[in-house]
């Protein structure tokens, strides 16, 4: 008999750096702008740690200074709106609470591009799964705007299987006392919003115009359960420069292998901010200036996948019944909720929260930009 033993192994930072980790694209759009700040984590950390009580500034070539104030942990916004001027160049300046300085290359916005649509079409992927394709036409006549990035952000209904309007009202747990309430706020419908996570590019610099032709920013397969009920989907069209594009495609080189093993091993990806202090400091990051462009759209399942299963619910659902009310009392009190009564029998009928009230997934506040 032949045996062997698999050693565990744990992984671990050997040579850890820590390094100040640098984010904002500037917009031109009219809004408060954002800057984060944060340090390098060792992998066996579990979240990176902000970077706090710096002074933030960014600065244009018109020597006009926007100052910047930290909301929370990491996260400077902007002390008054303001947005990017086609022409200006703009420039990011980092005063950390140990008194170490930082500041990008000047950045200049691009060339704007419109999203002339944005489109939901039944595809098949390169692997042969069949789903939903979120698709973008876009052009820049002009022919300046060549590098661009997408992000979006997915809104969709929650509607629990056993959603009731009623609930258990408890007067006394013992001797056991209860009475059958309406419910006092919003449960049966929600919405939650998801945000992209991953670094999506695409150029026209080797077409022969700058037109941008049924992109896919993101792929839906038809058993996802955002598209259970009502689904919709706010895509953004950054225009970037060709710097920009460098760093993020590089990012995404990494990002998009398969392993820690992998044979792309990026070094440090550096970006285009510098410390002041000292000319040989790593520091992670960019600061982008970019335009931007957006778009919404609705999406049900139901028009591209016609004979499709309603996708199921996040969680199993199930159901129990109980006739003692001191039982059922105890139930609920666990976290268990009554969404049924049967007066012929006197069964109760429960099941735990997440399956009766929509509020433990999402929020009742209906978005502004919602239609049914």
């Amino acid at each position: 008999m032949i045996g062997s033993c698999v050693e565990e192994f744990e992984f671990g930072t050997q040579n850890f750096e820590d390094i100040l980790v640098i984010e904002s694209t500037i917009t031109n759009e009219d809004k408060a702008q954002e800057v984060f700040l944060s340090r390098t984590f060792r992998l066996e950390s579990n979240e990176p740690v902000p970077e706090q009580n710096a002074t933030v500034t960014v600065t244009d070539d018109q020597q006009t200074s926007y100052t910047f104030v930290e909301e929370s942990p990491g996260r400077y916004v902007s002390s008054s709106t303001f947005a990017a001027i086609a022409g200006r160049n703009y420039q990011l300046q980092v005063t950390t609470a140990d008194g170490r300085s930082y500041a990008s290359r000047s950045a200049t916005l691009p060339q704007t591009s419109q999203i002339d649509n944005l489109f939901a079409e039944r595809v098949v992927t390169d692997q042969g799964v069949e789903g939903i394709g979120i698709l973008v036409d876009s052009f820049d006549p002009t022919g300046n705007a060549n590098f661009y990035r997408y992000e979006f952000e997915e809104t969709y209904q929650i509607i629990p299987p056993f959603w009731s309007e009623i609930e258990l009202g408890i007067i006394s747990s013992n001797p056991p006392e209860a009475e059958l309430v309406a419910r006092s706020r919003e449960e049966r419908v929600c919405y939650r919003t998801q945000f992209s996570n991953n670094i999506i590019l695409t150029t026209t610099s080797t077409l022969a115009e700058n037109r941008v032709s049924g992109f896919r920013v993101h792929f839906i397969e038809p058993d996802n359960t955002v598209l259970r009920n009502r689904y919709s989907i706010l895509v953004r069209q950054f225009v970037q420069s060709a710097e920009a594009n460098q760093f993020f495609n590089t990012l995404k080189e990494f990002s998009d292998s398969e392993s820690l093993f992998s044979q792309v091993q990026p070094g440090f990806v550096s970006g285009n901010i510098l410390s002041v202090n000292d000319p040989d400091e790593n520091v992670l990051g960019f600061f982008d200036v970019a335009s931007v462009s957006s778009a919404r759209i609705f999406v049900e399942l139901k028009d591209f996948f016609p004979d499709a299963f309603r996708p199921d619910f996040p969680i199993e659902c199930i159901s129990n019944t109980e006739t003692d009310l001191g039982e059922v009392i105890r139930r609920v009190e666990g976290g268990f909720r009554v969404f049924a009564f049967d007066p012929d029998s006197g069964e109760y009928f429960l099941t735990t929260q997440i399956c009766t009230d929509c509020n433990v997934l999402g929020t009742n506040v209906r978005p502004d930009f919602w239609v049914d």
